[in-house]
C-alpha cells in the first residue's frame, strides 16, 4: 500500500487529478451501496423497475448469445414468439462496457450489473476530467470537483437504473473534445469516431447528444475570435467553413455506424418510430418556477419517475458557478449572451411538449421524462468550471443577491409542498449554499486548504444527493432472485427443446415479461421498447393484456395454445403462506393467469412448486390452411370472434356449428348494489350504502366438461374491482387495454360455478359480459387436420430452419407463426417464394398442394447497404488522414 501511495505521489499534477477523478465517484457509489446492503455487502440488489423487468434479462441473453448461439444476434424466438434482434441490440446491449458480463456466471448478473454501473459512472467522471485537462485548461483539485459533480449528478444517480442511457455521459465529454479540436484546425477524426462509438452504444441518447452538439457547436463558434472582427464577408465565410466542417464530420461519424444505424432504423419504422404522434402541443407540461425545486438535495421520488420534472441536481459549487459565468468578465458578451439564449432554450425545451417531443426523437417518453437533461447538466458544468478555473475575487454584490434568491426559492418550494422534498432537505440545501458563497469569496488569493475543503464540500453533498435518491426506491433480493433463476431452470430442464426441433413453454406465473431472455426458451410473453407493433396489435385482438411494447400471455385458452405451439405450460401451485414464511429467501411466485383449462392437458412432470402439462394439441411452427386465412382482418375487444374466426378459416370455413357458442348464467345475485337496467351484463352498479360490501354475483352450472370463458371488459381492473371465482380471488393481469377472456371453469360438468364483482369505487360499469363454452370435439377434430399438415423440422437454428410439409388439396397457404419481416425468405423446394401477412403480423406463404421441402433463412433487412456505407466511411477517413499526413 505504501509502494502505491509513494508511486501515486510521484505522476504528474494531470493524472493524479484523472485518478482522483475516475475513483472518487467509484468510492462514493461503493459506500452507498455497501450502506444499502447490495450484494456481495448484503442480500440487496441494484434489479429495480426497468433494471430488474427488462435489462437483467436481456443481459443473460447477451451472454448465451455470444457464448453459445451467435445465431440468435439477428433473430431469435425468445423474443415474444419470435422476433428480429439488431434493433434491441442497438438500443439495449451494444455498450462495450456490457463485455464485463461474459466474466461472470448467469447467477452473478446482479453482482456484474453492479460492476458495470461503477464502471460507468467512474468513466464518466474520468472522460469529464479529461476534457477539463486538455481543453480548457484544467487543473488543481478544482477538476476532480467538477468531475465528481458530473459523474454522480441528479440525473445519473436516477437513471442508473437505464444502465444504457449512462454511456451518454461517458463518451459526451470526448465528443466534445473532438468538436472542440474540429473548430481549432486540427482533423476531425476524433470527432467523428466518439461519435460512431455513441451511435453504436445507444443510438437512442446519441440522436439527443446530436441535437445537443448543434447547440454546443453555436456556443463553441460564439467562442471564437476572428482577427478581422469588423469583416462581415470573412466572419460568414469563416460560419460557413466551419459548418461544412461540423456537419460533414458529423455525416462522417453517423457513416462510420451506419452498419447498425441503418437496420435499425428500419426496425423502429416497425416498433419504437411507429408509436410517434405528429401533435404539436406548445403547451407547458408544469408550472415554469418548479423547476427550482430539482436543484435541491435528494429532490426524488418514486412518482418523479412515471411524469415529473427533469432531474438537474449538480451540486450548489457548480450550480452557483454557472450563475457567476454569465457575470465573469473574462468572457465576451458574445458568448455570455449565446449561453444566456441557450439557457433559455433548455429550459422550454425541457417544459415546452413539443420542444421535448423533437428531443426524444418525436415520441413524448413513457415514464422517465427529459431523458437529455443530462446534456443541459454537462453545459452548465462546463461553463461553471471554466468561470472558477482561474483565481478571481467572487462579487460581493452576487453574492448577497443569490443569498436572497436562496431564501426566496426556499420558501417558494416549501410553500409548493413537493412530496419529494422535506423541510430538512431545504435547510441543508441552503445551509451548503451559504457555506459555498463563503468558500468562493474566499478565492480572492490562493490558499492551500480552500481547494481540499471545495472538494470535501462537493463530495459530500453529492454523496447525500445519491444517498438520499437510492435509499427511496426498492430492490429485488439477491437470495430470492437466485432462488427464481435456479427453480427456473429446474422446471425447464425436462422439457427444452432438442436439437433440431421447436416449439414453445409457457407459464402461469413470471417474475418479468423478459423470463424467456433470462432462461433461454422459446415463449411469448414479452416487453422491450423495441417490440414490433403488430405483434401487441394481434394479441390484443385475441384477448390477451396488451400495450405499447409489451404482451402478456395470460389469458389463453385451448385454440391459442394449439395455434402458437405452446407444447408444454407450467403451473405453480398454491402453497400456503408457512412455506415462504419457514423458507427465507424463497422468491413467491406470482400468478397472472387463471387456467383451469389446463386440466384438458395429461400432466407431464413435477417439482415441488410446479406442475407441467403437456399439450396434445400444439401446432407445428408452419402448417397448411385455406387462402381465407388471408382475409381475415384484426377485430378489437371481440377475441373469441376472432378466435371463432380463425378456427373457421383453418377448417376451409365448413363448420356447420360455431366453436365458441354463447351461454346465459342461470342466476344473478346483487349486494347492496342498485342498477337502473334490467340487463344484467351490461349496466351501471352503484354502491347502496357506503362502507358496506357491495358485490354482483353470476352464477352458471356447466352442462359438460368442455372450458368455459368470460369475456372481461377493459374497464373492470384491480383498481375499480376484486374478482373472484368461487369465492377465490382470480388471479390475472390487470394492465391491459383490450377486453380479456377468463377462463373460469373447465372439467366442472354439474357443478356450481360463481363469478363475483367486488365494488372498490362507489359504481361500475359492467359491460358484454359474456360466458362461452368450447365445443372442444371440433375444436380437437379442426386441429388435428391442421396437425397432419403441420411442417416437419429436420434442422432449426435462430436464422435457418429447414423442414418437410404435406399440404392436402384444399389448402393454399402455409400459415407460420413467426412474425413477418421483409427479413425471411422461403424456399420451397429450392425456388424462392413469395411471403406475404396473415393477420397483418404472422408470415405466410402460399404453396401448391403435395409433399414439399421448406426453408426459412432471415437477413436482417439493409444490413449489407450499412455495412457498406460504414466500410467507405471508415475508407474515406482513412485516405482523409493520409492526405492531412502528407499535407
Amino acid at each position: 500500500m505504501c509502494s502505491m501511495l509513494k508511486r501515486f505521489t510521484t505522476l504528474s499534477p494531470q493524472k493524479n487529478m484523472l485518478y482522483l477523478s475516475f475513483l472518487l465517484p467509484l468510492f462514493v457509489m461503493m459506500v452507498i451501496y455497501a450502506t444499502m446492503g447490495v450484494y456481495p455487502f448484503g442480500n440487496s440488489t441494484l434489479l429495480t423497475v426497468d433494471l430488474g423487468q427488462q435489462y437483467v434479462d436481456f443481459f443473460s441473453y447477451y451472454r448465451t448469445t455470444l457464448l453459445s448461439d451467435p445465431s440468435a444476434l439477428f433473430f431469435s424466438f425468445t423474443k415474444s414468439f419470435g422476433g428480429e434482434m439488431l434493433g434491441l441490440w442497438a438500443y439495449y446491449l451494444m455498450s462495450p462496457f456490457n463485455l464485463i458480463f461474459l466474466l461472470f456466471p448467469q447467477s452473478q448478473l446482479p453482482l456484474a450489473v453492479t460492476i458495470l454501473i461503477l464502471m460507468k459512472v467512474s468513466a464518466s467522471g474520468l472522460t469529464f476530467a479529461h476534457l477539463l485537462i486538455s481543453r480548457f485548461e484544467g487543473k488543481g483539485l478544482l477538476v476532480p470537483s467538477f468531475a465528481v459533480s458530473y459523474a454522480l449528478m441528479g440525473y445519473v444517480i436516477v437513471n442508473q437504473l437505464n444502465v444504457m442511457w449512462l454511456d451518454g455521459l461517458v463518451f459526451l465529454p470526448l465528443i466534445i473534445l473532438g468538436l472542440e479540436k474540429l473548430l481549432s484546425g486540427e482533423s476531425g477524426l476524433y470527432y467523428s469516431l466518439f461519435l460512431a462509438v455513441m451511435l453504436l452504444s445507444n443510438y437512442y441518447i446519441g440522436f439527443m447528444i446530436c441535437v445537443f452538439l448543434v447547440f454546443y457547436y453555436l456556443f463553441a463558434f460564439s467562442r471564437q475570435e476572428l482577427a478581422s472582427t469588423n469583416n462581415l464577408k470573412a466572419q460568414l465565410k469563416h460560419f460557413f467553413t466551419q459548418s461544412a466542417r461540423f456537419i460533414g464530420y458529423s455525416l462522417l461519424g453517423a457513416g462510420f455506424a451506419a452498419v447498425l444505424l441503418l437496420p435499425t432504423f428500419y426496425s423502429l419504422l416497425g416498433s419504437k418510430a411507429s408509436y410517434a404522434n405528429k401533435l404539436i402541443d406548445w403547451r407547458f407540461a408544469y408550472d415554469p418556477f418548479e423547476v427550482v425545486s430539482k436543484f435541491y438535495i435528494g429532490a426524488f421520488n418514486f412518482d418523479q419517475m412515471p411524469s415529473g420534472h427533469p432531474n438537474l441536481f449538480i451540486g450548489t459549487v457548480a450550480l452557483t458557478a454557472y450563475i457567476y459565468y454569465f457575470f465573469h468578465p473574462g468572457f465576451s458578451k458574445k458568448e455570455r449572451f449565446t449561453s444566456l439564449a441557450l439557457t433559455a432554450l433548455f429550459f422550454l425545451a425541457m417544459n415546452v411538449q413539443f420542444l421535448n417531443k423533437i428531443w426524444h426523437a418525436g415520441q413524448y417518453p413513457i415514464w422517465y421524462p427529459y431523458r437529455f437533461s443530462f446534456t443541459v447538466c454537462f453545459f452548465f458544468l462546463l461553463n461553471g468550471f471554466r468561470a472558477l478555473r482561474t483565481y478571481r475575487p467572487f462579487p460581493f454584490s452576487l453574492a448577497c443577491c443569490l443569498l436572497i434568491a436562496n431564501a426566496a426559492t426556499a420558501i417558494y418550494v416549501l410553500k409548493k409542498d413537493f412530496e419529494f422534498l422535506e423541510p430538512v432537505q431545504v435547510l441543508i440545501s441552503a445551509v451548503v449554499s451559504v457555506l459555498v458563497l463563503v468558500l468562493l469569496m474566499l478565492r480572492d488569493q490562493p490558499r492551500k486548504w480552500l481547494p481540499y475543503t471545495l472538494l470535501f464540500v462537493v463530495t459530500a453533498e453529492m454523496t447525500a444527493n445519491a444517498a438520499i435518491d437510492l435509499f427511496r426506491l426498492g430492490y429485488v433480493k439477491q437470495d430470492e432472485f437466485s432462488d427464481y433463476q435456479t427453480n427456473l431452470n429446474t422446471m425447464l430442464a425436462d422439457v427444452r427443446t432438442p436439437e433440431d426441433t421447436f416449439y414453445r413453454i409457457e407459464k402461469t406465473f413470471q417474475r418479468s415479461k423478459n423470463d424467456s431472455f433470462q432462461a433461454n426458451y422459446a415463449g411469448i410473453n414479452h416487453f422491450s421498447s423495441t417490440f414490433e407493433k403488430e405483434i401487441p396489435a394481434l394479441f390484443g385482438s385475441l384477448g390477451f393484456p396488451d400495450g405499447n411494447g409489451f404482451i402478456v400471455y395470460s389469458t389463453g385458452t385451448l385454440f391459442t395454445d394449439a395455434l402458437f405451439g405452446v407444447k408444454y405450460f407450467i403451473q405453480d401451485k398454491k402453497l400456503p403462506e408457512t412455506f415462504y414464511d419457514l423458507n427465507d429467501g424463497v422468491y413467491r411466485l406470482k400468478r397472472n393467469s387463471t387456467r383451469p383449462d389446463l386440466t384438458q392437458y395429461s400432466p407431464y412432470s413435477e417439482t415441488d412448486r410446479t406442475t407441467t402439462f403437456e399439450n396434445p394439441y400444439a401446432l407445428s411452427l408452419a402448417f397448411g390452411v385455406s387462402e381465407s386465412v388471408l382475409g381475415l382482418e384484426l377485430i378489437e375487444d371481440q377475441p373469441l370472434l376472432m378466435q371463432e374466426q380463425l378456427l373457421d378459416a383453418f377448417n376451409n370455413q365448413e363448420s356447420i356449428e360455431p366453436y365458441f357458442s354463447l351461454r346465459p348464467f342461470d342466476s344473478n345475485v346483487f349486494q347492496n348494489v342498485t342498477s337502473a337496467a334490467d340487463d344484467a351484463q351490461n349496466t351501471t352498479y352503484y354502491r347502496s350504502v357506503d362502507g358496506a360490501v357491495s358485490r354482483i354475483e353470476f352464477q352458471f352450472t356447466p352442462t359438460s366438461g368442455n372450458p368455459y370463458y368470460l369475456i372481461l371488459d377493459a374497464g373492470i381492473d384491480d383498481d375499480n374491482a376484486n374478482l373472484y371465482v368461487n369465492n377465490v380471488k382470480l388471479d390475472y393481469y390487470t394492465t391491459y387495454r383490450n377486453d380479456q377472456i377468463i377462463n373460469i371453469a373447465s372439467n366442472q360438468q354439474g357443478e356450481n360455478v360463481t363469478f363475483t364483482i367486488e365494488l372498490l369505487e362507489d359504481s361500475i360499469r359492467v359491460q358484454d359480459l359474456k360466458l362461452y363454452e368450447l365445443n372442444k370435439a371440433l375444436f380437437e377434430e379442426t386441429i388435428s387436420a391442421r396437425q397432419a399438415e403441420g411442417m416437419t423440422i429436420t434442422s432449426f437454428s435462430q436464422t435457418r430452419i429447414t423442414g418437410s410439409v404435406v399440404i392436402e388439396a384444399e389448402d393454399e397457404i402455409l400459415l407460420t407463426t413467426i412474425p413477418y419481416s421483409e427479413g425471411w425468405e422461403v424456399t420451397i423446394d429450392g425456388t424462392t417464394a413469395e411471403t406475404t401477412t396473415a393477420l397483418n403480423s404472422l408470415l405466410a406463404i402460399p404453396i401448391s398442394p403435395g409433399k414439399h421441402t421448406v426453408v426459412f433463412a432471415y437477413r436482417t433487412p439493409y444490413l449489407m447497404t450499412g455495412l457498406s456505407i460504414s466500410v467507405i466511411s471508415i475508407a474515406g477517413a482513412l485516405l482523409l488522414r493520409k492526405y492531412r499526413k502528407n499535407k
